[in-house]
């Protein structure tokens, strides 16, 4: 699903695809240390300095065994499964797949780099979107809820500058779905609404429940929890 706000950004942007070529794909497994039990010694086996425990790290040495050995620990409740594909035009596009089944996709194009976020049942809950040429960069977090077969979607829409937000941010909600770990330092701009793909603006909201009317005069009510 590709909003309004996407489509503003990538106009705004000059965000265009490119037709290329997939070179090869890499798999990787990761642990991020900020995420395991706190061990002081943990900085001892991150030898790259990336702080994530990788089974393939920057030098080809396995981090996940060696801590795991030499700390007897078990880090595979906080593995992060990666593949990474390369393109001809220099770009690249990483899946990463979390412990509690959260999927994050991120297309890095030449100018600007586009995170999309789905949840266990393949609904996409958030994204993130910046171009390298700029400060500003959006988020968009996304709350669906069905009444047969509509389907009905809240949208908040965030600003944020990207010097400042790292991209540990998309990892913290990844392990923890927490909006707040997303959201934090950035600013609030607007919410708007989705009905089947399509943005409406009849909404009328009673507590948690939003009542939209159809083009043909159906009332639908959707509850938010």
């Amino acid at each position: 699903m590709v909003h309004n706000a996407i489509k503003a950004f990538n106009q705004s942007f000059k965000i265009t695809p490119s037709f290329k070529q997939a070179e090869e794909t890499e798999y990787n497994i990761k642990a991020a240390l900020w995420q395991l039990p706190y061990n002081k010694d943990y900085l001892k086996y991150d030898e790259d300095g990336t702080r994530w425990f990788e089974y393939i790290n920057k030098n080809g040495n396995n981090e996940i065994k060696s801590v795991e050995k030499g700390l007897n620990i078990d880090t595979s409740n906080y593995r992060v499964y990666f593949k990474t594909t390369n393109y001809d035009d220099f770009t690249y596009d990483v899946e990463s797949k979390y412990p509690n089944r959260n999927t994050i996709i991120e297309n890095h194009g030449k100018n600007y780099v586009y995170v999309r976020i789905k949840n266990k049942f393949n609904q996409l809950v958030a994204d993130k979107i910046f171009n390298y040429t700029t400060n500003e960069g959006r988020k968009n977090i996304y709350k669906t809820v069905k009444n047969g077969d509509n389907e009905f979607t809240i949208v908040k829409v965030y600003s944020y500058d990207t010097s400042k937000n790292k991209a540990v941010d998309v990892v913290n909600y990844g392990y923890t779905s927490s909006e707040s770990s997303l959201t934090k330092g950035c600013n609030f701009e607007k919410e708007y609404y989705m009905l089947n793909g399509k943005e409406v603006s009849n909404v009328k909201i009673d507590g948690n429940k939003y009542i939209i009317k159809t083009d043909e005069g159906r009332m639908l009510t959707f509850t938010v929890e």
